[in-house]
């Protein structure tokens, strides 16, 4: 166990690298990022570069062809559900006075997602930046590493405009990090950072961190099968193989009561692993930690410990089984359809994050404001009592204030 308690990022050992890039931008802005982007990725960009054009954007629109349509309803389908959410200001009312705590959008955020040849995430691209939108943030900033040539996927950029993005930058990395952190001239800076990355990119998104608001850790990413009585276990297989999919940046769990499903377990992923035609990162499957846990009450403590991002429990457990310091937990529901075509959160929090919080909502694109308006008559009730406290504080002009204004 100690080995799956201790999997939080070392995030020091890339310090050294992601530093100068950090520092490098902070100075010398927009001919810093031409450079490291030249140096990182292997493409030249000048600055009036950075941004993705609006003709190349309606260009993407038009090479997607038909999928455009299936793009727009996921679309819906995430706009559908955060919609449903209700923001809630908490307002006292007392006479004629009002006070409590509003919520209001964020003005500007920045949201990087990863590419790269054969791959592209645009739906973590949807997912963030969608509900951005229903939190009313009036400006949603993507940023993305640029392909071969300085080009972007077709399906980001589709998503991006589908989702209300408002600007696409071909920047990633670290770079993107610094340039989002402290801007550049021209590229403003914003007041949040959310996305993934590689580790280059989750360690300077730490490193910024004291000079604006970012999300939380994304990767690795977490996943713990947890086999029932009456378990499919051809689905069993199956979570551990679509997960594996991800690559080396995977974590994942079977967790177990009877010992002898694992043998049945193990065996149908080989045989799938023989059938399959796609190549899987068999270095994932091969790292996946099994554990048999002897009652449900072991396996509740283990997976309190782990505090995955997300819990897939095939087959039946007892209704009793009380999982609180987890991300999601999907019941009999196979984990692509989650990802990709029911709307709900996609990115939940990994290397024990949950233990603090759980998946993204609109109050993440949101900060609290207090308000306060009181009339006459109810300073007079409240003075006495802060003329008192300021006293026990030992803060004598708060006192002599308020007592002016009684007198």
């Amino acid at each position: 166990m100690v080995e799956v308690e201790s999997r939080e990022l070392d995030y020091a050992i890339f310090r050294g690298s992601v530093r100068p890039i950090i520092e490098q931008v902070k100075m010398r802005e927009d001919e810093a990022v031409s450079e490291l982007m030249e140096r990182l990725y292997g493409v030249k960009l000048s600055p009036d570069e950075f941004l993705v054009s609006k003709e190349i954007i309606e260009e993407a629109l038009s090479a997607v062809g038909r999928d455009l349509a299936l793009l727009g309803e996921l679309v819906d389908r995430v706009k559908e559900f955060y919609s449903k959410q209700k923001i809630v200001n908490f307002l006292f009312k007392r006479g004629q006075s009002e006070y409590g705590v509003m919520w209001i959008p964020l003005e500007r955020i920045g949201i990087h997602v990863p590419e790269g040849e054969g791959y592209a995430y645009f739906s973590s691209l949807i997912y963030t930046a969608v509900p951005a939108k229903v939190a009313g943030v009036p400006q949603v900033f993507v940023f993305t590493p640029p392909l071969a040539g300085g080009t972007v996927n077709p399906y980001m950029l589709a998503a991006a405009k589908l989702s209300g993005v408002d600007r696409v930058y071909r920047i990633g990395g670290p770079v993107a990090v610094a340039a989002m952190a402290y801007g550049t001239t021209t590229i403003p800076e914003v007041q949040k950072i959310f996305g993934t990355g590689d580790l280059l990119f989750m360690t300077a998104k730490q490193m910024v961190s004291p000079d604006v608001a970012i999300d939380f850790p994304s990767i690795p990413v977490e996943h713990v099968v947890l086999v029932g009585s009456g378990a499919d276990i051809d689905r069993v297989a199956w979570e551990i193989l679509s997960q594996a999919e991800h690559g080396l940046d995977t974590f994942l769990i079977l967790m177990v009561s009877d010992e002898l499903l694992v043998e049945r377990i193990v065996a149908r992923i080989n045989s799938l692993l023989k059938e399959i035609s796609v190549p899987v990162a068999e270095e994932s499957i091969e790292d996946c930690n099994i554990l048999i846990l002897d009652s449900w009450r072991e396996i509740e403590e283990a997976i309190d410990v782990i505090s995955p991002s997300r819990v897939v429990i095939v087959g039946e457990v007892p209704e009793e089984l009380e999982l609180t310091n987890v991300g999601a937990i999907l019941r009999d529901t196979p984990s692509p359809i989650v990802d990709y075509a029911l709307g709900v959160p996609q990115r939940l929090p990994s290397s024990r994050y949950t233990r603090m919080r759980g998946p993204l909502t609109l109050y993440d694109f949101m900060k609290s404001l207090l308000t306060v308006k009181l009339d006459d008559e109810l300073v007079k009730e409240m003075i006495d009592l802060s003329i008192e406290i300021a006293r026990m504080e030992g803060m004598e002009l708060h006192a002599l204030y308020l007592e002016r204004l009684m007198s």
